[in-house]
């Protein structure tokens, strides 16, 4: 175990060196002796700077030069981790008065009693130590704590993203949820208004066949084409073109104007072929509905995607549903 080091500050240099010969006989290390308080923090400043600094510095509060021993201890205390024995042939009141606040480990009155002394540098020693010792322990139990509150604020902020990131996948689910519902209640609203034009169609054709059948004879060829011509009049797409409007309007708000606005050439039956790709019916459905081939249904969607400046690659539908 290393010796004690002590260091001396005293202006008698009598009893600066007495001192130092009785306290190295008992195995203390005297690491040097000053007569003022400017030069013992010069040269302690040094040791501690080479890691040599002093365990222990034994203080006369008298000393020659500007500074006295209670001014050059205060500024020990703020520099290094010294512990301060004050030494000292003054009154004991008036020396408690002036250097308590400085918390010293011991005091030491003139003339020395070595066995004193050798017990006061023993207690400093220990209290130092320990006061050291706890220093460092409440330094790395606060450095322990702020490295937890930063692991726990880092946890506490990765919760906090995921917390958010499945409020954003809940919010998508509900708004993808919504659309699907949303398509279906078109998908339904546009069949309704074709299964209703049907069945007035139908009724149409069975109130005239009722009649017929009331009158218990043979159908003539007049009533028939009475019957016939109920059927084209009604299957015309034209006459029912406006009532389908509306209703698609209701399901489709704002569709023919933005068409409109966005493509100004369009024709009205451009406007009606548009409504039909927005239903989503297919080629067969819109040529039975408007009473034309197939094929001249295809050649009426290539002049639509013409006008429309489409690429070949550009699904018409999808560009429609898009509007």
């Amino acid at each position: 175990m290393a010796s004690i080091s002590l260091y001396i500050v005293e202006d008698e240099l009598i009893i600066a060196h007495d001192l130092k010969n009785k306290l190295t006989d008992f195995g203390y290390n005297i690491a040097g002796i000053d007569a003022t308080g400017e030069k013992a923090i010069e040269n302690i400043a040094e040791l501690t700077k080479n890691n040599k600094e002093p365990d222990i510095v034994i203080m006369d509060i008298k000393l020659a030069g500007k500074m006295n021993g209670i001014e050059a201890a205060k500024v020990l205390i703020e520099q290094c981790q010294c512990g301060i024995i004050f030494l000292t042939s003054l009154d004991k009141s008036e020396v408690f008065n002036k250097s308590f606040f400085l918390k010293p480990y011991a005091y030491i009155f003139k003339p020395v009693d070595i066995d004193q002394m050798r017990t006061a540098i023993e207690v400093a020693y220990y209290q130092r130590n320990l006061e050291m010792t706890n220093t460092k322990i409440i330094a790395e139990l606060k450095k322990e704590i702020d490295h937890r509150k930063t692991v726990e604020g880092e946890r506490n902020q990765r919760l906090q993203e995921r917390i958010k990131a499945e409020q954003q996948v809940n919010q998508l689910m509900k708004q993808k949820h919504q659309m699907e519902l949303d398509l279906i209640n078109r998908e339904l609203a546009t069949s309704s208004i074709f299964i209703s034009q049907k069945n007035k169609i139908i009724g149409l054709i069975r109130k005239d066949i009722n009649r017929m059948v009331r009158n218990d004879r043979s159908i003539t060829r007049d009533e028939m084409t009475r019957v016939l011509k109920t059927i084209d009049e009604n299957v015309k797409f034209d006459n029912d073109w406006y009532r389908i409007k509306a209703h698609f309007e209701k399901i489709y708000p704002g569709f023919f104007d933005r068409l409109r606005k966005k493509h100004p050439v369009l024709t009205p039956n451009d406007h009606k072929l548009a409504a039909l790709l927005r239903m989503n019916l297919s080629t067969k459905e819109i040529s039975h509905i408007l009473k034309i081939t197939a094929p001249s249904t295809e050649i009426s969607r290539i002049r639509l995607r013409k006008k429309l400046g489409l690429d070949k690659t550009v699904n018409l539908t999808q560009f429609i549903c898009e509007i």
